[in-house]
C-alpha cells in the first residue's frame, strides 16, 4: 500500500466480528455499526447503519470471491473508521459472482473528506481478492487471529511501511488513544 495507508491501521481486535452469522444484509450492517459505535464514542449507530444501507441501495458493495466492502460517508464523523466481520456460512449480499459473501470490511469516512478512502478501498479489495489471504482468514479461530492474518498479508503485499501519518487522534472505548 503506498503512502503508508493500511487497512489494519483502522482496526484492532474489538473491531473484528469473528462470526456475524447468516442474517440479512440489514442485520449484518447494523451489527457492524453497533460494534463501531460501541468502540468509538460519539459515533451514532443509527446514523452509521442508515449510511451503510443508503450506499448498498445504490449498488451492492459485494464483489466476488466471498468478499464485500461496505462503505459510506457519514456527516459529522470525526475520522475514518473500519470494522472487519466474517460469516462462516456466508450471506447473500448480491455479489457479482452470485456466491455467498463471507468476509466484510466496513469503512466509514467523514462526509467532508472526499476521496480520502479510495486508496484504502482499492488496497483492501486487492488484499481480500488474494485466495490465500481469504482462506487463512476463514480458517482463523477468532477475531485476533483474523486481524493477524490481515496484517501479515498486508506486509506481504505492500511491505512494512509505517501506518497512516497522524491524521486524527481517536479515543477508543477502552480509554486508549490511537493516532491514525
Amino acid at each position: 500500500m503506498s503512502a503508508g495507508v493500511r487497512v489494519s491501521d483502522l482496526l484492532y481486535p474489538n473491531l473484528v466480528l469473528a462470526d456475524v452469522g447468516t442474517g440479512r444484509k440489514e442485520e449484518i450492517l447494523d451489527a457492524i455499526a453497533e460494534r463501531l459505535a460501541r468502540q468509538h464514542p460519539g459515533v451514532d449507530r443509527y446514523r452509521l447503519t442508515v449510511a451503510f444501507l443508503k450506499r448498498e441501495g445504490l449498488m451492492s458493495t459485494a464483489l466476488a470471491d466471498g468478499i464485500a466492502i461496505p462503505h459510506a460517508r457519514v456527516p459529522e464523523l470525526p475520522c475514518m473508521i473500519a470494522a472487519l466481520a466474517r460469516s462462516r456460512a456466508g450471506v447473500d449480499w448480491g455479489s457479482h459472482d452470485g456466491l455467498p459473501t463471507h468476509l466484510f470490511l466496513a469503512l466509514a469516512v467523514p462526509d467532508d473528506c472526499p476521496g480520502s478512502h479510495l486508496k484504502i478501498l482499492a488496497n483492501a479489495s486487492r488484499l481480500l481478492h488474494d485466495a490465500e489471504c481469504r482462506r487463512r482468514m476463514m480458517d482463523a479461530p477468532d477475531g485476533t487471529a483474523l486481524l493477524d492474518v490481515l496484517r501479515s498479508h498486508e506486509t506481504r503485499f505492500f511491505g512494512s511501511t509505517p501506518s497512516i501519518h497522524g491524521v486524527h487522534s481517536l479515543q477508543r472505548s477502552d480509554g486508549a488513544t490511537r493516532t491514525i
